[in-house]
């Protein structure tokens, strides 16, 4: 019966095709001895993995030598590593069972690469699929974390999640199949085997239909983030815009979403922001710019116009020195160019209107020249002002973006700051009537360059 379920199993869910060549996950322990049997019994190509976490000192030793065994008593290839699981761990400062996970899938995506596998199968069943979502919901979790395990993903695939522990315990004994015993599967440390152990029995005694009931309650599951991540994805589309560098999501359409905490929880996890960080986000949407969330690879900023989304910025702190005028475009950072010219003032010279262009009194300039990042503390008396004014507060005046910032530089005469690249001009350096030569600098955004 379980040989037929197992076929009906693969070919419902189109697992993999008779020919193609399958890597077996096996621990040797009942679950994934059974798998194997299936897979000799029905003609399945396939072979053998085994991993030696090196937990479990002989006992380890002893599960690879059976594994081993069992793969030539199949006559199938055997592939055999071993991992110091828990110096990984430390070192990655993750659960052992979190760095075991990485490792063996790790390990198997090589395999398959190597050796044309086309799938590797995993001996998860129907047990391991309630344990899953009980652990997912004690800990928090949508609607992904409650359907368990899929019965594939990418390149593995888990043909037994038809099957109860039980059933393959009583295949394991009425083909008289050998298996090992994994200690650590009694011990109530690990939060999985104490659901194992005391809740699952629970559940079994309120409902006895309870592996009828699982299979349908997980393809309901299952349906329902389909659906749900349909409306995600359609809503993202509809309202997010291209915006440089990064994605903005304006204000207006995210005010009439419903649901936007959830949406925008959705929207941003896969650029790993939390919960918290969402709630700072909907409760800001009532508020004054300015606000700035970050996660390790991106960041979002709260702007007049919406919230931009954007990778983190590499980090901007150049310095470029000028000890003549030069004769060719100089290029700042590579993402920047700044061409200079020196000319005597013509009797009908007009100011530029382009803002990255500025035309100075060339007298009134002094070597060296610095074009640099602007820093905090750097002040100037902008163009028809009396007084000085720190370009912090300048940028807040002109309302400039904390990217436009980021990316802000100051052209230096000695020590004055002689422009705001791209916003204002220093009084002191302005053309008058009395200009005789002009020093223009035109500040170029190179193609591959966008401002967001």
């Amino acid at each position: 019966m379980v040989d037929v379920e197992f076929l009906g199993f693969i070919n419902d869910n189109r697992l993999f095709n008779p020919t193609d060549k399958v890597l077996l996950a096996v621990s040797g322990g009942v679950d994934s001895v059974v798998m194997a049997e299936l897979f000799h019994r029905s003609g399945q190509p396939f072979a053998i993995a085994h991993v030696n976490f090196g937990l479990r000192g002989a006992e380890s030793d002893a599960d690879a030598v059976f594994v081993q065994n069992k793969a030539d008593d199949y006559g199938v290839p055997f592939h055999l590593t071993c991992f110091d699981t828990a110096a990984v761990a430390s070192a990655r400062g993750v659960s052992i069972q979190m760095a075991a996970r990485e490792l063996r899938y790790v390990w198997f995506a090589q395999l398959l690469q190597e050796n044309s596998y086309a799938y590797v199968a995993t001996a998860h069943h129907q047990n391991d699929v309630l344990e899953t979502l009980l652990l997912n919901l004690t800990r928090g979790t949508g609607l992904a974390g409650l359907h368990g395990i899929s019965v594939r993903q990418n390149q593995v695939v888990r043909p037994l999640l038809f099957a109860t522990r039980d059933k393959l315990a009583a295949y394991a004994k009425e083909h008289s199949l050998l298996y090992r015993e994994d200690s650590s599967n009694a011990d109530d440390k690990y939060a999985r085997n104490r659901i194992r152990h005391h809740v699952v029995p629970v559940l079994n005694e309120l409902n006895p239909g309870l592996w009828q009931t699982l299979p349908r309650t997980v393809e309901r599951l299952r349906a329902a983030e389909t659906l749900m991540r349909a409306e995600i994805d359609r809503s993202w589309q509809a309202i997010a815009e291209p915006h440089g560098e990064g994605t903005l999501l304006p204000i207006a359409k995210l005010l009439v979403l419903s649901e936007l905490a959830f949406r925008l929880s959705e929207w941003l996890k896969p650029f790993g922001f939390v919960d918290e960080q969402i709630r700072q986000l909907v409760k800001a949407l009532t508020q004054p710019s300015g606000l700035v969330i970050q996660s390790t690879t991106h960041r979002v900023v709260h702007e007049r116009s919406g919230f931009l989304l954007a990778p983190l910025p590499v980090g901007i702190n150049y310095k470029i020195t000028l000890t003549d005028w030069p004769t060719e475009v100089v290029e700042v950072e590579g993402n920047f160019m700044l061409t200079t010219e020196v000319f005597d003032k013509p009797a009908d010279f007009r100011l530029p209107i382009d803002s990255n262009i500025a035309c100075l009194d060339a007298d009134q300039l002094t070597f060296p020249l610095t074009v640099r990042s602007w820093k905090q503390g750097d002040k100037l008396r902008p163009l028809g002002l009396n007084g000085h004014k720190l370009v912090s507060d300048l940028l807040n005046d002109l309302k400039v973006s904390l990217t436009e910032r980021e990316e802000t530089a100051v052209l230096l005469s000695g020590d004055k700051i002689a422009w705001v690249i791209g916003r204002r001009i220093a009084h002191s350096f302005r053309i008058t009537t009395k200009t005789r030569r002009i020093g223009r600098f035109i500040w170029q955004v190179k193609s591959s360059k966008v401002h967001l």
